[in-house]
Parts: structure tokens; C-alpha cells; sequence
């Protein structure tokens, strides 16, 4: 057995450890002692609170009530240094299962701030030590669940930790995996002098520590020598004396028990923490950038998605109205009647359909959506048209869409006036109907409206720049928010609670990678607007791609922003997708000037990011804007990305709720 000095303090401590949950009480006054080098076990079964005393021990969950020390320090989850002389070992291993071996040991080790040198030395210590040598290349989400423990007990002691707290790793592994598992954690004791703390529901290794605790219902009733407790209660083994000591407390209460993780640790490190460390956000991007390579899924989504969705919006959404369908019904049926009606036929913006032969089909086809426009000429319209008098034509106009309709209205207008402007210098049957419109006014100044940037009125250059400033933070965000609650799902948040990562570590190293995908995605709808959809860039290359940059930061700064309300991937998906999308849609401009709206909707659109890069993008693109106009654009989308990744940063927590 191992020998504990008595005049060093323990390594672990507590006195009247409590935590309610919305009134129930998950642990109940717990206090123990754990010293130096000890084996110490905490035995009970599933849901009697073990893991709740073990993240009270650690930091990673506030008690209600009582106190808890590590190495004679008061536990404090916001004492990274002490986390580098404690090693943890979660039920669910918390290892990344898309990366190696290796690559899972270089990671710890670069987390916990190890050397080159030191790192090197570990691995080749803790490789063959824990029989990892013909996994090195494997991931660990391919290697058998034995193997999988032996690598997440190698991860937890990469750093050599003083302290090792294991929260039940041996459940669901085999009983000889069980075993050899036991000879390393006996090991590290006897050898390496490792205090380890253990939690497990099973009896026969509770006879392998040197003490433990038995708790039920959230309370210890006893702590001891396995041995002792069994002869103290006179019991034939350790299982008869915990249900002994179980039938003399008092009436056991559903406790909350979670499966989770734990640490926190000892006095200050010799080499202490840095309060910003490059290497562990360094750390961080290499790993996520290793996920995101390995996943095609992610890499389709990525770059494929937004690629379509760009070509489906662009040729989708059309803001010309051409070959509107019109038919008419001609109750004349005389030469001035079908000329005024080839007037329209021979138009480019109307597609002449069949003739309506009744009031009754009229309503039944426009009701139909087959014509958008009827046109009714009353009878003995020619007759009223030779004598000179005005008849009247009824134009009847699809109005469900407003817009459309609007649009509709204004070319039948257009063309009533060109047949008659046509009429009125020629021998066409319809003289007389320009005649009896009134003479025909030479103005003495003519207005001739011109369409700046877009002389044609063509749907692509005005749709194609205005939809990338879409994409480029809908895709971003989503995959932000997605890779955060990803950690959460899975567990592999854990690492980020018990290593000496600060938030803006964690987050920043995440939000790295997705900054590059983002600019990648930049480039790749660039090259589409210009050379599938036709567009120019006739402006500033250099503003163009800056604005770019800019906006991606602050596209993946709010997908982290997202990310602290979002505890699953669904969530994340949906809560990023909606709330990038529709603000967007209705307060950036892409639909409605942002100079038109009013109240709270134009103080959303003005603190929006989409509104300046939607600007930027379209100056750039349609108006041929240098550098210097859309300086503007640029200096206020350089406030957002900071804004919004700090306020992530403030958001996210060190320690579960």
C-alpha cells in the first residue's frame, strides 16, 4: 500500500458538500478526506450522486452549500493552473473520434502547454506503457472500446498529472479489459505516486483502493479500508455490507445522478499558465481543421451548397416581367378591333394565347392562372372608332401578386399608348380612335428616363450581387453554431472544461477554420457571378475581397454568438438558419431599401452586418465603386466581427449549468 504522509495536507478535501436541483437535494452534506498517493473509491449506485460530488470537487459545478479543497487550495473553476496537476477521465472517454492516436495525444499535450521535448518523451512513455502501439494511426472512433479506454486514461495522464479523477471508466468494458485497466491505475499509484479518485458501481473494485466511500441517496454512510468496512459490519463481502449500511439510512430519494465530467486541480504549476496562450488556440484550429477535412459531408455542404443555392436563386428569382400570357375576348370581331389587339400580340412583353369566346371562360382561365391578362373589347367597337367617338376596352390584370401586377398595368398602358402614337401617323384602321384621343402635343422639353448601372433592366446583374451576402453568412453561421454544439452533444466539450483553455481560446481557434471555409465559399461564388452569371466586377477588386474578409469574422462570430443558446446540432441548425435568414431577407435591403423602413425595423437593418456588405457588394459589383466610396462600408463592417465574437466569449460558460 501506498504511504501518505501525515504532515502534508490531503490532496483532495471536502466538508458539507450539498447541490440542489429546483429544490431536490442530488448530494447531501458530504465531507471525506483524500491523501496523497491514494487510491480513493466512491461506490454507489447509478443516480446516488457521485458524479454531482465529483464536479462539486472540481469546480465544474457549483455546491449549494460547503466547501472543497485541492491540494489545501479552495476549489475555483476559473484557477486554470491548478487544471495542469490534474488529469480526467470521463465515462465516455471524451475523445475526438475523428482524429488518430497520435493525434489525440498531441493535442492533450499542446492544451496543456507541454514542449516539443517533453511532449515526445511522454508519448514514447505512455504509448507502450498503455499498449497503444499498433493503434498509432487508428481513430479512435475505429478502435475497439478496451483500446478506447486504455487511450482516454493516456490522454488524462499525457501532462503527469499529481491528481486522477475517474468518473466510472470501466463501464461497459469487458471484465478482462476491466482487469488490465486496474494494473495501470495501480501503476501510476504505486510507481508514479498518482492520487486517483474513482467513482464505480462495481463492489470488487472497490476492494482494490485503499479506501473508499459508499454513498446512497446522495449521502456517504460510510468511509473506510474495503476490508475494515466489511468486518465492521460483520458482512461475508463488500456488496452485503453496503446494502446493510444502505437498509440503515434513511428512506433513499431519486437522485439526480448526470454522467459527465470533472477536474479542477492542485497548487499552482511550477511553469504557470498563460493567461493567452497561441499554442492552445493554435491547438484547437489543427483539430477542428482535421474534423472538417475528414468529414465530406461538412466539405459538400461547405462549398457545393452554396454554390447551387446561388445558381437556384439567381436564374430562380427573376424582377423582369416578360411574355406576360393575355388572350382577349373580341366581341367585334372588326379590322379596328384586331388591329388595336395585334398591337399587343407582336409585343415582346405579352404571349398571346387563344381567344376567349365567352365572359364565362374568361373568369374560368383567369382563375386557372393560365392567362395574367384578358383584354375585352366591347361590340360595335370598330363602328364607335370610324365615327370618332372613344370607346372603352376593359383590361382585366391577375392581381394576386401585387407587384407583378403593378408591373402589368404599367406595360398595358405603355402599349395602348404606342398603338395609338402608331395609329395617329399611319392609315391603320385605328386613326380615328388616336383622332378622337385629341390631338397629338409636341412637348417643348421631353423627359427620357435612363436606367443607371443597369441599362437593360436584366434580372442578373441586380439579383447576382445581391445574393452571395446571403449565403456567405447563412452557410458560416450554420456550421459555426453546428461545430460548437457538435463538442456539446458529444461530450468532447469536456476538454475545453477541465485544460487550462480560456474561452476566447476555444472559440477563436473554432472560428479560425470556418474563416477560411468562408472565404474559400467567397471566391468560389465571386467566380460564378462573373463568369456563369455574367456579371462584372467593375469596381474595386481589393474593397471587394476586404469587405470579405471582414464579413467573414463577423458571420462566424455570430454563428458562435448562436452557438451559447444551442445545445444540440438541430438546434443549432435551425436557430442559425432562421435567424440568419430572415433578418437578411428583410432588413439588409436585399428586398426592401433599408433607407425605407421605419422604427425598429430600421434600426435592426442599420446594426446588421448584411446591410453594409450587401452595399459593399453591389457598389462593387453593379456600380463600379473604388476603394475610397466604400471605405464607409468597410469600417463598419470591421466593428461587428469584434462585437460579436466578445459577446460569444462572455456567453459561453467555463462550467456546466
Amino acid at each position: 500500500r501506498t504511504i501518505i504522509p501525515t504532515d502534508e495536507p490531503p490532496a483532495i478535501r471536502a466538508r458539507g458538500l450539498t447541490r440542489r436541483f429546483d429544490g431536490f437535494t442530488a448530494v447531501d452534506a458530504v465531507s471525506f478526506e483524500i491523501g496523497r498517493g491514494e487510491i480513493f473509491g466512491f461506490l454507489g449506485s447509478n443516480g446516488c450522486g457521485k458524479t454531482t460530488t465529483m464536479k462539486m470537487l472540481t469546480g465544474l459545478m457549483p455546491a449549494t452549500e460547503g466547501a472543497a479543497w485541492i491540494h489545501g487550495q479552495p476549489v475555483d473553476a476559473q484557477n486554470l493552473d491548478t487544471r495542469r496537476r490534474v488529469g480526467f477521465m470521463s465515462q465516455s472517454f471524451s475523445l475526438y473520434g475523428e482524429l488518430t492516436v497520435r493525434e489525440n495525444l498531441l493535442l492533450h499535450a499542446r492544451l496543456f502547454h507541454l514542449g516539443p521535448s517533453v511532449t515526445a518523451a511522454r508519448m514514447a512513455d505512455l504509448v507502450p506503457r498503455f499498449g497503444l502501439d499498433a493503434y498509432v494511426d487508428q481513430t479512435a472512433a475505429a478502435l475497439p472500446l478496451g483500446v478506447r479506454q486504455r487511450l482516454s486514461l493516456a490522454v488524462a495522464v499525457i501532462h503527469a498529472p499529481d491528481i486522477l479523477i475517474l468518473d466510472e471508466p470501466t463501464s461497459g468494458v469487458d471484465p478482462q479489459a476491466r482487469d488490465a485497466f486496474w494494473e495501470m491505475l495501480t501503476d501510476l499509484a504505486r510507481e508514479d505516486g498518482v492520487t486517483i479518485f474513482i467513482s464505480t458501481h462495481f463492489m470488487d473494485e472497490g476492494m482494490r483502493c485503499d479506501r473508499i466511500s459508499l454513498m446512497h441517496a446522495g449521502k456517504v454512510l460510510v468511509t473506510g479500508a474495503p476490508q475494515k468496512i466489511v468486518e465492521d459490519r460483520g458482512a461475508k463481502s463488500l456488496e452485503d455490507a453496503f446494502i446493510a449500511h444502505m437498509l440503515d439510512a434513511m428512506p433513499p430519494e431519486p437522485a439526480e445522478g448526470d454522467t459527465a465530467l470533472t477536474t479542477d486541480a492542485a497548487l499552482p504549476a511550477a511553469t504557470p499558465a498563460p493567461r493567452f496562450s497561441l499554442t492552445r488556440l493554435l491547438a484547437f484550429t489543427t483539430r477542428e481543421a482535421m474534423q472538417v477535412r475528414r468529414d465530406p459531408v461538412r466539405l459538400v455542404f461547405s462549398f457545393v451548397g452554396s454554390a447551387v443555392l446561388l445558381l437556384i436563386m439567381s436564374f430562380g428569382i427573376s424582377q423582369q416581367v416578360r411574355e406576360i400570357p393575355f388572350a382577349a375576348l373580341d366581341q367585334d370581331q372588326s379590322p379596328e378591333s384586331r388591329a388595336y389587339l395585334s398591337g399587343y400580340g407582336d409585343s415582346d412583353w405579352f404571349l398571346q394565347r387563344p381567344a376567349i369566346s365567352s365572359v364565362e371562360e374568361l373568369d374560368r382561365r383567369m382563375a386557372s392562372g393560365e392567362l395574367a391578362l384578358a383584354l375585352q373589347i366591347p361590340p360595335h367597337f370598330g363602328r364607335s372608332v370610324r365615327r370618332g367617338e372613344t370607346p372603352e376596352i376593359a383590361a382585366r390584370i391577375d392581381g394576386t401578386d401585387t407587384s407583378r401586377a403593378g408591373t402589368i398595368e404599367s406595360y398595358v398602358e405603355g402599349s395602348h399608348a404606342h398603338i395609338l402614337s402608331v395609329s395617329s401617323r399611319s392609315a391603320l384602321p385605328l386613326s380615328g380612335l388616336a383622332a378622337a384621343s385629341g390631338p397629338e402635343q409636341t412637348p417643348s422639353a421631353q423627359l427620357e428616363p435612363r436606367f443607371q448601372y443597369n441599362p437593360t433592366m436584366a434580372s442578373l446583374p441586380a439579383i447576382g450581387p445581391s445574393i452571395p451576402p446571403l449565403l456567405l453568412l447563412l452557410f458560416p453561421a450554420i456550421l459555426m453554431a453546428v461545430s460548437v454544439a457538435r463538442e456539446k452533444e458529444i461530450g468532447t466539450i469536456t476538454n475545453f472544461y477541465v485544460t487550462p483553455t480560456r474561452r476566447a481560446e476555444f472559440l477563436i481557434g473554432k472560428q479560425l477554420v470556418y474563416i477560411g471555409i468562408t472565404l474559400l465559399n467567397f471566391a468560389i461564388l465571386t467566380a460564378l457571378v462573373v463568369t456563369v452569371l455574367g456579371v462584372p466586377l467593375k469596381g474595386s477588386p481589393a474593397a471587394l475581397v476586404a469587405g470579405a474578409v471582414l464579413y467573414a469574422v463577423a458571420a462566424t462570430g455570430y454563428g458562435l454568438l448562436v452557438s451559447t443558446i444551442a445545445r444540440t446540432q438541430v438546434t443549432a441548425v435551425f436557430a442559425a438558419a432562421i435567424l440568419s435568414v430572415m433578418p437578411t431577407l428583410h432588413f439588409s435591403g436585399m428586398i426592401t431599401p433599408v433607407s425605407s423602413l421605419e422604427g425598429p425595423a430600421r434600426i435592426l437593418g442599420t446594426f446588421w452586418p448584411t446591410t453594409w456588405y450587401m452595399g459593399l457588394s453591389v457598389g462593387a459589383f453593379t456600380k463600379g465603386l473604388g476603394l475610397t466610396e466604400l471605405s464607409g462600408h468597410l469600417l463598419r463592417l470591421a466593428v461587428f466581427g469584434p462585437v460579436l465574437t466578445a459577446l460569444a466569449v462572455l456567453l459561453l460558460k467555463k462550467q456546466e449549468r
